[in-house]
Protein backbone atom coordinates (compact mmCIF):
# COMPACT_ATOMS: atom_id res chain seq x y z
CA UNK A 1 0.00 0.00 0.00
CA UNK A 2 1.44 3.20 -0.77
CA UNK A 3 2.08 5.51 2.06
CA UNK A 4 1.60 2.92 4.28
CA UNK A 5 3.83 2.64 7.28
CA UNK A 6 4.65 -0.19 9.42
CA UNK A 7 6.37 0.11 13.19
CA UNK A 8 9.40 -1.55 11.29
CA UNK A 9 10.01 1.36 8.68
CA UNK A 10 9.77 4.16 11.50
CA UNK A 11 13.19 5.07 13.46
CA UNK A 12 13.17 2.94 16.94
CA UNK A 13 14.47 4.92 19.79
CA UNK A 14 17.19 4.02 22.00
CA UNK A 15 16.85 2.47 25.46
CA UNK A 16 18.69 4.84 28.09
CA UNK A 17 20.85 2.27 30.12
CA UNK A 18 22.48 3.22 33.24
CA UNK A 19 26.32 2.30 33.77
CA UNK A 20 26.49 -1.27 35.74
CA UNK A 21 27.74 -0.67 39.17
CA UNK A 22 30.85 -2.71 39.92
CA UNK A 23 29.42 -5.51 41.75
CA UNK A 24 27.27 -6.29 38.65
CA UNK A 25 29.96 -6.66 36.27
CA UNK A 26 29.67 -9.84 34.93
CA UNK A 27 33.11 -10.28 35.61
CA UNK A 28 33.46 -9.53 39.00
CA UNK A 29 33.29 -13.18 40.51
CA UNK A 30 36.04 -14.31 38.43
CA UNK A 31 38.50 -11.58 39.31
CA UNK A 32 37.49 -11.86 43.09
CA UNK A 33 38.30 -15.39 42.46
CA UNK A 34 41.71 -14.84 40.43
CA UNK A 35 43.12 -12.11 43.04
CA UNK A 36 42.02 -15.06 46.01
CA UNK A 37 43.97 -17.47 44.03
CA UNK A 38 46.80 -15.47 43.14
CA UNK A 39 47.55 -14.30 46.60
CA UNK A 40 47.45 -17.66 47.70
CA UNK A 41 49.85 -18.53 45.04
CA UNK A 42 52.31 -15.74 46.03
CA UNK A 43 51.76 -16.73 49.89
CA UNK A 44 52.90 -20.42 49.25
CA UNK A 45 56.10 -19.68 47.06
CA UNK A 46 57.55 -16.57 49.30
CA UNK A 47 56.78 -13.80 46.95
CA UNK A 48 55.93 -10.34 48.82
CA UNK A 49 52.35 -9.30 46.88
CA UNK A 50 51.49 -5.93 47.11
CA UNK A 51 48.82 -4.76 50.03
CA UNK A 52 46.39 -3.52 47.53
CA UNK A 53 44.35 -6.55 48.14
CA UNK A 54 42.86 -5.68 44.45
CA UNK A 55 46.12 -5.98 42.52
CA UNK A 56 47.64 -9.59 42.03
CA UNK A 57 51.23 -7.87 41.56
CA UNK A 58 54.49 -8.75 43.69
CA UNK A 59 58.13 -9.43 43.99
CA UNK A 60 59.43 -12.56 44.03
CA UNK A 61 63.49 -12.87 44.01
CA UNK A 62 64.26 -9.10 42.90
CA UNK A 63 62.08 -9.48 40.22
CA UNK A 64 58.36 -8.07 39.48
CA UNK A 65 55.80 -10.48 38.92
CA UNK A 66 52.15 -10.38 37.74
CA UNK A 67 49.87 -13.64 39.02
CA UNK A 68 47.10 -14.70 36.44
CA UNK A 69 44.75 -17.56 36.67
CA UNK A 70 42.63 -19.71 35.03
CA UNK A 71 39.73 -22.07 35.61
CA UNK A 72 40.61 -24.99 33.49
CA UNK A 73 44.17 -25.32 31.20
CA UNK A 74 41.96 -24.10 28.19
CA UNK A 75 41.38 -20.77 28.26
CA UNK A 76 44.04 -17.70 28.48
CA UNK A 77 45.52 -15.90 30.73
CA UNK A 78 45.27 -11.75 29.78
CA UNK A 79 48.13 -9.11 31.16
CA UNK A 80 47.09 -5.17 30.84
CA UNK A 81 49.35 -3.83 27.99
CA UNK A 82 50.11 -1.22 30.49
CA UNK A 83 51.43 -3.77 33.04
CA UNK A 84 53.80 -5.63 30.52
CA UNK A 85 56.46 -2.20 31.01
CA UNK A 86 56.60 -2.75 34.79
CA UNK A 87 56.52 -6.20 34.97
CA UNK A 88 59.45 -8.94 34.74
CA UNK A 89 57.36 -12.14 34.82
CA UNK A 90 54.10 -13.46 34.33
CA UNK A 91 53.29 -15.89 36.78
CA UNK A 92 50.10 -18.46 34.88
CA UNK A 93 48.40 -20.40 37.20
CA UNK A 94 46.46 -23.17 35.76
CA UNK A 95 43.48 -24.98 37.94
CA UNK A 96 43.81 -29.20 36.47
CA UNK A 97 40.88 -31.42 35.53
CA UNK A 98 42.33 -33.68 38.32
CA UNK A 99 41.77 -30.74 41.14
CA UNK A 100 45.28 -29.49 41.84
CA UNK A 101 47.21 -26.54 40.26
CA UNK A 102 50.40 -25.25 38.31
CA UNK A 103 51.80 -22.80 38.55
CA UNK A 104 53.90 -21.62 35.23
CA UNK A 105 56.59 -18.96 34.84
CA UNK A 106 56.97 -17.37 31.71
CA UNK A 107 59.75 -13.83 31.45
CA UNK A 108 57.44 -10.89 30.05
CA UNK A 109 59.60 -10.81 26.51
CA UNK A 110 58.36 -14.32 25.65
CA UNK A 111 54.86 -12.84 26.62
CA UNK A 112 55.13 -10.00 24.06
CA UNK A 113 56.74 -12.32 21.73
CA UNK A 114 54.39 -15.37 21.97
CA UNK A 115 51.18 -13.68 23.04
CA UNK A 116 47.95 -12.68 21.58
CA UNK A 117 47.49 -8.88 21.45
CA UNK A 118 43.90 -8.10 21.81
CA UNK A 119 41.52 -4.74 21.76
CA UNK A 120 37.99 -4.14 21.86
CA UNK A 121 36.06 -0.52 21.36
CA UNK A 122 35.54 -1.18 25.53
CA UNK A 123 38.09 -2.32 26.66
CA UNK A 124 41.90 -1.95 27.80
CA UNK A 125 44.50 -3.57 25.12
CA UNK A 126 45.55 -6.81 26.94
CA UNK A 127 47.44 -9.42 25.70
CA UNK A 128 46.83 -13.20 25.90
CA UNK A 129 48.91 -16.46 26.27
CA UNK A 130 47.41 -19.87 26.15
CA UNK A 131 48.35 -23.11 28.55
CA UNK A 132 50.57 -24.49 24.88
CA UNK A 133 52.10 -21.98 23.96
CA UNK A 134 53.37 -21.49 27.86
CA UNK A 135 54.28 -25.37 27.81
CA UNK A 136 56.78 -24.28 24.96
CA UNK A 137 58.20 -20.29 26.49
CA UNK A 138 57.28 -20.76 30.09
CA UNK A 139 58.96 -23.01 33.09
CA UNK A 140 57.21 -25.02 35.86
CA UNK A 141 57.17 -23.12 39.15
CA UNK A 142 55.33 -25.57 41.00
CA UNK A 143 52.21 -27.16 41.87
CA UNK A 144 49.47 -26.52 44.39
CA UNK A 145 47.28 -29.31 45.81
CA UNK A 146 43.83 -29.89 45.32
CA UNK A 147 43.81 -29.49 49.63
CA UNK A 148 46.06 -26.23 48.92
CA UNK A 149 43.34 -24.76 46.91
CA UNK A 150 40.37 -25.47 48.58
CA UNK A 151 42.19 -23.79 51.24
CA UNK A 152 42.56 -20.36 49.63
CA UNK A 153 38.57 -19.95 50.17
CA UNK A 154 37.72 -19.54 46.49
CA UNK A 155 34.10 -19.72 46.25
Amino acid sequence: MPGHKSIWSQPQKKKYLPPKRRDEEKNAAPSQWGRRLARCIGEKFGAHMVENQAKNIGVFKGKSIIIKCAKSPTPPVSVLESNLDRTDELWAVYLMPEGHAEVWVVPIADVRRCGYFTRGLNTQRRVELTLRKILVTGQLLGTLSQRDVEACCIP
